[in-house]
């Protein structure tokens, strides 16, 4: 037998064991976010699962800050054999776009394994705003340039704030919060007048009346809001933002072992349960190869690139 032939076979043995070995010891998805927010609750519901088939700990660490940057590092820092996962939101591509200094660099530093879900961005407004629908705040905002504000819980719903502006041709004065939940205290009191998070945030509000809900910015509606029309259905065609969920994994990881997590990732989001929890998230259960995310994050950060130098927004 050849030598060339006999590395290949021994190598891809090498690479069949790997693959059914894993894992060999506790697995941990780093969530970058607080507890409780949508990242968390995906993650804790895949990790609960994942446990059961794979005979291993699957331990959900909370690593919060930098707008999701410290808890993404670990992973990045982590030895690349599978056993440190993270899921992060859009905001893993937007902070390379907004930050002139990045400690990694979301693409070349990490292994795309799965996107996991997306949920549309949804628009809310303060009631007391004169404004019953999307045309009408839309024409309110025009007729009061730079007097009204929105509220954006990180960097990813801030972009979808500024693309809204750039689609509407409107002046809003942006405000950050560091999460959605401090965005509608602020929308109730009255103190900002719109705000771009997620279905799951502004959920209550919607359902109590307290906030108006103005449009989503999916191609579809959302499942949790059937009455609530997409921006294309209020009137702002063009208007289509989303906040994504995917898995990343540190840079050199097996494909063996990124292809046993993704496999697992899919099998879980096609059960029943998983649709209808994501369902009540607001959000829509996703599958996709390694291969389609890492194109996917490509075309994300070249799209959000565009975004914020049309908006002539500087990196700080």
């Amino acid at each position: 037998m050849p030598l060339r032939l006999a590395l290949f076979i021994l190598a891809a043995c090498f690479s069949l064991a790997a693959h059914a070995q894993f894992p060999t010891k506790p697995v941990r998805i780093i969530v970058p976010y607080t507890p409780g927010g949508g990242t968390d609750i995906i993650s804790r519901a895949l990790a609960g699962r994942m446990q059961e088939t794979w005979g291993q700990q699957v331990i959900v660490e909370n690593r919060p800050g930098a707008n999701g940057i410290i808890g993404t590092e670990v992973m990045v820092r982590a030895p690349a054999d599978g056993h440190t996962l993270a899921m992060v939101v859009g905001a893993h591509v937007v902070n390379a776009v907004l930050q002139a200094k990045m400690p990694f660099d979301p693409i070349a530093d990490t292994t795309a394994v799965s996107l996991v879900a997306t949920s549309p961005w949804v628009i809310g407004i303060y009631p007391g705003v004169p404004a019953q629908n999307l045309r009408e705040f839309i024409a309110y905002a025009k007729a009061n340039p730079g007097k009204l504000r929105f509220g954006s819980s990180e960097s990813s719903s801030r972009l979808a704030g500024e693309q809204f502006k750039q689609a509407a041709g409107v002046d809003l004065v942006h405000v950050p919060y560091k999460g959605g939940g401090q965005i509608v205290q602020d929308m109730l009191g009255g103190h900002v007048e719109s705000g771009f998070t997620s279905v799951l945030t502004f959920l209550p509000h919607y359902k109590s009346g307290k906030l108006r809900i103005l449009a989503v910015g999916g191609k579809a509606r959302a499942g949790a809001m059937p009455d609530v029309p997409t921006a294309a259905e209020a009137g702002l065609a063009g208007y289509e933002t989303y906040v994504w969920y995917g898995m990343y994994a540190p840079k050199g990881t097996p494909a063996a072992t990124v292809a046993r997590i993704q496999q697992e990732i899919a099998r879980l989001v096609r059960l029943p349960e998983f649709a209808e929890r994501f369902a009540n998230l607001g959000a829509d259960a996703v599958a996709s190869t390694p291969e389609e995310f890492a194109a996917f994050t490509r075309s994300e950060y070249e799209k959000f690139a565009q975004l914020v130098k049309a908006a002539g927004i500087q990196p700080e």
